[in-house]
């Protein structure tokens, strides 16, 4: 039986996809007819990423999310379907790259804010949208990992620890959630160029990190969401559980 998209029916929750991956997640998601609630703490970049795609005759929502509070997360909920009537899909890209530095120099402080972001907040995510998917028994999520969580660079064991959880809690979620028609998938990108997390990199490390891609290169933001796309889509209707690589074969599992 052949498959088809019907994307113009769908829609979408991108947190922090007001800009970086996020906006390239938003901008792939909008192109392929998918209504797109745009959220983030950055309700400004929000808006302005709303009408550009408003006036490119999409139909977008900037909802102001803060992902680390649950009533935010819960408005964030209520405000897209208010507007589209129903969520089809999650994309839990908000996330923190943390400090680079060794062990021993690591602070508790630092470990709660990092897992925090990248992984209580997308369990508090998940967990308030997955809720209405099960009761339409249908839903796609895909949450963004990182290559750093499948080989753990050096001086980055905080962010790299987290991400590992989210590759980690993919495989366990998508178990629970595919007798109730959701799937549930991840990403792991290698560095992707002009990003946030990467300005916040020291030159040695990018260095180091460009040069453990085969490929030569970093990752373009367009090229994981295409991948995204493609995990969220009905053409992937029998993928769950699955980490993506988008890292130019950096990978080694």
């Amino acid at each position: 039986m052949e498959i088809t998209l019907n994307a113009s029916s769908r829609v979408a929750i991108v947190t922090g996809g007001a800009a970086g991956v996020g906006e390239a997640i938003v901008r792939k998601l909008a192109a392929e007819g998918v209504a797109v609630a745009i959220a983030d703490r950055d309700i400004e970049s929000a808006r302005k990423l709303e009408a550009e795609l408003a006036g490119s005759g999409r139909d977008a929502l900037a909802i102001h999310t803060d992902v680390n509070d649950g009533a935010s997360l819960d408005a964030m909920l209520a405000q897209s379907i208010a507007r589209f009537g129903r969520v089809d899909y999650l994309v839990n890209n908000a996330g923190m790259l943390g400090p680079i530095k060794p062990l021993w120099e690591c602070t508790d402080e630092e470990v709660d804010r990092v897992y925090g972001l990248n992984v209580r907040a997308v369990f508090a995510c998940t967990r308030t949208v997955v809720r209405h998917m099960m009761e339409r028994r249908s839903g796609a999520i895909v949450t963004l990992a990182s290559v750093a969580g499948k080989d753990g660079p050096k001086n980055l064991s905080i962010y790299a620890s987290s991400k590992a959880a989210v590759i980690g809690f993919t495989k366990s979620w998508a178990k629970e959630l595919a007798p109730h028609g959701v799937r549930v998938n991840c990403v792991s990108p290698s560095l992707v160029e002009a990003t946030g997390m990467k300005s916040e990199m020291p030159s040695w490390f990018t260095e180091d990190s460009v040069g453990r891609i085969p490929m030569g290169r970093p990752a373009l933001a367009g090229e994981v969401a295409n991948v995204v796309h493609f995990l969220l889509c009905d053409e992937a209707s029998f993928v769950t559980g699955a980490c993506y690589d988008v890292s130019g074969g950096r990978a080694s599992y």
